[in-house]
């Protein structure tokens, strides 16, 4: 399972779980200030274990501040998968970049299921579907 929310959702994510299941948490959007991320890094590694779960973070911006290669190879891999129909990923709504404002205001509301996309062709200047 991943998770992007953090915080306390990341406990009802490891209870989603069979035992043996594993959880990559990836965003921490949920975990407000040091001591709620400290909590939910301690049940993603610690808590996960004591409930037979594995427990993993995927942190890519300090992946990529250390090494920026294995970010540059994964991208088009996975636009290929997603152009190839291999994965159809929940979009809630697109915006244009230009209005990436709304979209985070959108986001930080906490209502938005799915992924809301934000679009860009240098050719036009204007949106265009990212795949």
């Amino acid at each position: 399972m991943f998770d992007a929310v953090g915080g306390s959702n990341i406990g009802r994510c490891i209870g989603a779980l069979r035992r043996g299941g594993t959880l990559v948490g990836f965003g921490f959007v949920g975990a407000h200030g040091r001591l709620s991320q400290a909590a939910m890094f301690g049940n993603i590694f610690i808590g996960s274990r004591l409930r037979g779960r594995i427990g993993k973070f995927y942190g890519i911006t300090m992946l990529y501040r250390k090494d920026p290669k294995p970010l540059r190879e994964d991208l088009p891999q996975i636009f290929a998968l997603l152009a190839g129909k291999k994965f159809d990923p929940m979009i809630n709504r697109t915006f244009p970049l230009l209005e990436a404002r709304e979209a985070l205001e959108l986001l930080a509301t906490g209502s938005v299921a799915g992924k809301i996309v934000l679009t860009w062709s240098p050719e036009t200047g204007r949106e265009s579907t990212p795949w």
